[in-house]
């Protein structure tokens, strides 16, 4: 059985260059480099705390795909964060007009009250299934090489965040982009996939989550407060829908997040997990030279989140 985990990333206004990249044409990568700044930048949206790629990556999401009349999930994370905030602030520059967000937790609700942005949320009623979400952006903790699958709630979840709420989200948006650093995106993955139970016999889906990966994975019970144990500890975190969260710590390389999302959805106790995929989406990669934007591929693409 298995451990827990914790936080991470900040960004300016640079005029920026496009350079297209499609060496055996399974996967577009477009390469955007920095130019040096222009005078005429001066009065934009910049700061001192706003000088790392993901700011880059938060404000190249926001100019490129957003468009005034749009429906807009709201991401959780910090590279979200910032492009809630530069959302706002182009709002009230007058350059979107009547956007509305749909926040994926509660934190992104309140930055984007913050921010100006107006607000709906979705309920609980069929209805909210076929509301159009025209585009969305995320962060991850981790995501896979070219077919984009992706893992969420590793680090920033607490009691009052859903996993299900931004899974939701996410799977009813036309268009989705996740802004990650170059060292989240990667071929070789490690580390964890959090995993939302059903708190009652709590244990027995534990046990059998853990013998799916024998040999490969610990399995934990999230705490709300001091440290995990491999029984959970003695307050074991809630989340806002009653259920409690295990933690699948992989010990060696996880060979495809699509079979662990697979092997999980079958377990009985089992209410939702947090590997995401989606056909189509698009990541922005953030990096101190650039950005770079990769579309995931047809062949890889798995089902919906």
């Amino acid at each position: 059985m298995m451990a827990t985990a914790a936080a991470a990333a900040n960004l300016p206004c640079l005029p920026q260059t496009l350079k297209a990249n499609n060496p055996k044409g399974r996967h577009k990568v477009i390469t955007w480099e920095r130019k040096t700044k222009s005078p005429s930048l001066t009065a934009c949206y910049c700061s001192l705390s706003e000088t790392s790629p993901l700011f880059r990556a938060a404000k190249h999401t926001i100019d490129t795909y957003i468009k005034s009349g749009m429906v807009i999930g709201l991401g959780s994370g910090q590279a979200s964060a910032m492009a809630i905030k530069y959302l706002g602030h182009q709002i009230r520059a007058g350059a979107f007009k009547h956007i509305l967000g749909i926040p994926t937790s509660v934190v992104s609700a309140s930055e984007a009250a913050k921010a100006g942005i107006p607000l709906g949320e979705l309920g609980n009623s069929s209805q909210d299934r076929f509301l159009q979400i025209d585009f969305a952006f995320d962060d991850v903790d981790i995501i896979e090489e070219r077919t984009l699958i992706s893992v969420i709630g590793c680090q920033r979840l607490q009691g009052e965040e859903s996993i299900i709420q931004e899974k939701l989200v996410l799977s009813m948006a036309d268009q989705l982009v996740f802004m990650v650093t170059k060292n989240q995106y990667k071929r070789g993955l490690e580390g964890s996939v959090p995993v939302v139970i059903e708190s009652l016999n709590w244990l027995e889906t534990a046990e059998e989550i853990d013998d799916l990966f024998l040999g490969d994975a610990e399995v934990w019970r999230r705490p709300s407060i001091g440290h995990a144990d491999p029984l959970g500890g003695d307050f074991p975190l809630v989340t806002s829908e009653g259920h409690n969260i295990l933690d699948v710590i992989f010990t060696s390389p996880i060979a495809t997040l699509a079979e662990v999302a697979e092997s999980l959805e079958k377990v009985d106790g089992v209410v939702e997990h947090g590997v995401v995929s989606k056909f189509p989406c698009k990541a922005i990669v953030a990096s101190e030279s650039g950005l770079s934007i990769v579309d995931n591929i047809p062949t890889n693409a798995v089902g919906g989140v």
